[in-house]
Order: C-alpha cells, then sequence, then structure tokens
C-alpha cells in the first residue's frame, strides 16, 4: 500500500475500533484487515490473560496461520520477556522486533563482543521466532503495560517491510491496545454495576421485609387501642369498607399504591392513641382543657409512629392530618378546604360515622339515620360536602337494603370518639 492508503487504512481502523465493544471481535477484525490488504503468510494477535498469567491467540490468518487453540505464551518466554524488561540500553527497539535484525545481530561478532550477555537472549528470540513463522513481532502496550502482540508471517511477494509498513503496523497495535483496556475497563465498570446493583437489591429486600415487619407491629398497636375494652373489635375493619366505598363511589384511583395508601390511612389513623391514657381515653364526660391537649396530640404521636417506615410518608401525613376540619376548624394546622388530603377528608367522615353507629361500653350506638343526618348537618363545616355526598351514596346502596330489612343497622362497635 502507498503512503496515503495506509493513512486511509488507519482511518477507517479507528472508526471501526470506536465502533466495536468486544476486544476479541475488535482483534479479529484487525487479523483479517492485514490479512486482505498485506498479504502475509499469517497475521496473529495473542493477549494477556490475566487469570492464568499467559498470553493466548485470539485469531491468525493466512495461508500458514498459527494453530490458535494450541498455543499459549507464558510470562518467561524470551519474546514476552524481551518486550517486558525494563532499562535495556542495547540497540534493538522496543516498539518491534524483526526476524531480520536478530539475524543480523547474531552475525555481527563486533556487536556480541561488546553485549556478551545478550546473545543468549537473542538465540531464545531467534528460536521463537522460528516456531511462531514470525518475521515481525510488534508490541501493543497501555502505560507501560504488555497487553499483546501482533505476529506478522513474511510477505507473500517476499518483500521487506519497510519502516512506513512497521509504522503503520505500530500504530494499529497502539490504537488496539487503547480500546482493549477501554472495553476492560467498560466491562469492569459494568460489572461493579451490576455487583452494586445487586447489593442494593439486596439491601431493598431485607428494608421491605424489615418495613413489613415494623408494619405488622403498628398494625397491632392500632388493634390494641381498638380491643381495650370488649366492645371495640372489627372498628378497623370496618372503617376500611366505609372508606374504600367512599373513594370509588367518588371515582378515586383506587389500583396499586393510591388503594394501599388508603387502606393504610384507614388502619393507622388511631394509632397513636396507643399512649393515652384509658381514663382519657374512655372517659364518658367532657375533656378537661388538660386531657383535651393530650388527646389531641395522638395525631402527632401516630405520625411519629410511622415515619421510620419509608414507603409511609404519605400515611403519616394523612394520620396527622385526619382531624382537620374543611371549614379550617379542625387541628392540628387549622387547615382548609383542598389544603387537607382527600384521604383524610375521607377518613374524617367514615370514622366520625362509625363512632356514631357504634355501640360502646358507655352508651348505645346512634342510629342509622340520626348519623345520616348529622354528617349532611356538618358539610360544609366539619366534612368536605363532596365526601359526604358520595358516603351517604355508596352507604344507601350497599348498607340501605340491609338497615331496612333488620330494621336497624349493626356495624361492628368502637370506642372511637369523635376527637
Amino acid at each position: 500500500m502507498t503512503s496515503f492508503q495506509y493513512h486511509e487504512a488507519l482511518k477507517n481502523a479507528a472508526k471501526s475500533m470506536v465502533r466495536v465493544k468486544n476486544p476479541k471481535r475488535l482483534l479479529k477484525m484487525i487479523t483479517r484487515f492485514i490479512d486482505r490488504e498485506v498479504g502475509l503468510a499469517h497475521t496473529s494477535i495473542l493477549i494477556f490473560d490475566q487469570p492464568n498469567h499467559r498470553y493466548i491467540f485470539i485469531d491468525s490468518k493466512g495461508n500458514r496461520r498459527l494453530p490458535v487453540g494450541l498455543v499459549r505464551l507464558d510470562a518467561d518466554n524470551p519474546l514476552i520477556s524481551w518486550f517486558n524488561e525494563k532499562g535495556r540500553t542495547f540497540p534493538i527497539s522496543r516498539d518491534f522486533v524483526t526476524y531480520q535484525q536478530v539475524v543480523r545481530l547474531l552475525d555481527n561478532d563486533s556487536f556480541l563482543e561488546q553485549h556478551p550477555s545478550i546473545e543468549k537472549k537473542l538465540r531464545s528470540i531467534k528460536d521463537q521466532l522460528e516456531v511462531l513463522r514470525a518475521a515481525v513481532c510488534v508490541p501493543g502496550f497501555y502505560k507501560g503495560e504488555l497487553l499483546g502482540i501482533l505476529l506478522l508471517g513474511d510477505k507473500l511477494d517476499k518483500s521487506d517491510f519497510s519502516l512506513e509498513e512497521l509504522t503503520f503496523f505500530q500504530t494499529l497495535a497502539h490504537d488496539a491496545s487503547m480500546t482493549i483496556k477501554s472495553a476492560e475497563f467498560h466491562d469492569d465498570l459494568s460489572k461493579r454495576n451490576r455487583e452494586l446493583e445487586e447489593k442494593i437489591g439486596e439491601i431493598n429486600r431485607l428494608r421491605k421485609k424489615e418495613q413489613q415487619t415494623y408494619y405488622q407491629i403498628i398494625l397491632s398497636l392500632a388493634r390494641e387501642v381498638h380491643v381495650r375494652d370488649a366492645y371495640t373489635s372489627g372498628h378497623m375493619e370496618e372503617v376500611e369498607k366505609l372508606g374504600l366505598m367512599t373513594a370509588e363511589e367518588m371515582g378515586l384511583d383506587m389500583t396499586g399504591h393510591k388503594k394501599d395508601i388508603l387502606v393504610a390511612a384507614l388502619h393507622l389513623h388511631d394509632v397513636g392513641k396507643i399512649g393515652i391514657p384509658d381514663n382519657i381515653l374512655k372517659k364518658e364526660g367532657k375533656l378537661t382543657e388538660e386531657e383535651w391537649l393530650i388527646m389531641r396530640d395522638h395525631v402527632f404521636k401516630g405520625a411519629r409512629i410511622l415515619e421510620p417506615m419509608d414507603d409511609f410518608k404519605e400515611v403519616a401525613k394523612i394520620v396527622m392530618l385526619h382531624h382537620e376540619n374543611f371549614d379550617g376548624s379542625g387541628y392540628p394546622y387549622g387547615l382548609k378546604g383542598e389544603e387537607i388530603p382527600i384521604e383524610a377528608r375521607i377518613i374524617c367522615v367514615v370514622d366520625t360515622f362509625h363512632a356514631m353507629v357504634s355501640t360502646r361500653c358507655y352508651r348505645k350506638g346512634r342510629p342509622f339515620d340520626f348519623a345520616i343526618k348529622e354528617l349532611e348537618k356538618c358539610a360544609g363545616n366539619q366534612f368536605d360536602p363532596q365526601v359526604v355526598k358520595a358516603f351517604i351514596s355508596a352507604i344507601n346502596k350497599r348498607l340501605r337494603p340491609q338497615y331496612d330489612e333488620e330494621t336497624g343497622l349493626e356495624i361492628t362497635t368502637s370506642e372511637q370518639q369523635a376527637f
């Protein structure tokens, strides 16, 4: 090839190297390219096999190609040692070795007399080049590390290799080494990322398991609030049923995570009452100002109990705000209207209704119609009118027939107070 052709060949090779991510595929492309464009007895490439600390052949092309699967070069092989040797002062380039160059030096008695220690090395290199049928060996380095060697057989036209050709092979080997190293870095990074993803996945699985365990503990605490006397079992399940009924009637998205949030909030809205003494929680008369402050604090306690659960941030917020009133007269912040999460507005309605119709240890439950009228009377003040409307519509469709048939509504009793 001419100088221009070599230049164009390098440009094309560089473009190919950028596109090819698999090092072995890239090296095979190089052997095919040289075999096709230069015309050699064989073109072979070996690279460093780090796990086994030796050099193995990746590919060989040409009429006299090498048996790739059978040839291995250990780190102490004469060729490998020669290219890896540091601080060499002999007049042989570390950039490449040619068979002719080695033979000329061995035939130079004057040179051998001046460098008696090198003759044995040169003869070992010569023997190795003959075994490998290599006319030229071009190493591929990356930051001083020998990554591989390009072995080239005799040219088919029997001509000598020009300096321009040798320079071309050097550049090709250098670029290939950089590409190989980049691919190794990429593979190593991908491997580390996969390992990291696996570790993160395992951590997340453990965290999820811990969160599920913690949720069960909190759920037990919430149940404990409602089983402190014989009249309160089943409150959580009934409030959940009423809340979901209302949300569905309003056309809210009740699939997946949205439903989970509402159900959890319906279950846990009063979990903070676990710390309220019985003499306050079950008091029949009006609470004192001091008792009222203790009672109001249950919304903050409930939110704090839920804080350790990463997936329950929304639930904690709903728990803290389920006593806010639609007109801003509620607590703890005096929010109003749509400032209050829709889940909290639903809980406010269904929890109050269930508290009214449920029989407690100190009084009989209110009639169904009485509870409905109370909700309607307080719509727009304590309650969101749209929630009340949806709740009444839903309960009339699903529970009114039962009420008319049994002349009374008996949901499960509760100790819930409308605080």
